[in-house]
């Protein structure tokens, strides 16, 4: 099969999945939302400046949860240097490299 035989049946595979995927029924988004959030105004837009800085409990949380990470990554790595070593012990492995009488 050429090479342009090939880019034509992709083609046509491609049109195919975006025609398929276009005939896909989705729910209702309207009926998951209450009537209340349907009708209630768009918020007013903000500069950035005038956000509040995050809490010091936000803070607080934030350093917990990166302590928390690095604690358990730290397990991981340790976790994975032991699986990288030898399971057997140099005596155990020089008893199995013997010859059996």
């Amino acid at each position: 099969m050429t090479t342009g035989a090939r880019r034509m049946r992709l083609t046509a595979l491609c049109l195919l999945l975006i025609t398929a995927a276009a005939c896909v029924q989705f729910p209702e988004i309207d009926d998951a939302t209450d009537e209340v959030a349907r009708d209630a105004d768009y918020p007013d837009l903000v500069p950035l400046d005038t956000i509040p800085a995050p809490s010091a409990d936000a803070q607080s949380e934030r350093e917990d949860t990166q302590a928390t990470l690095e604690a358990r990554v730290s397990g991981l790595q340790a976790r994975a240097a032991r699986l990288r070593g030898s399971v057997l012990s140099s005596d155990d492995r020089t008893r199995l490299d013997t010859d059996v009488e």
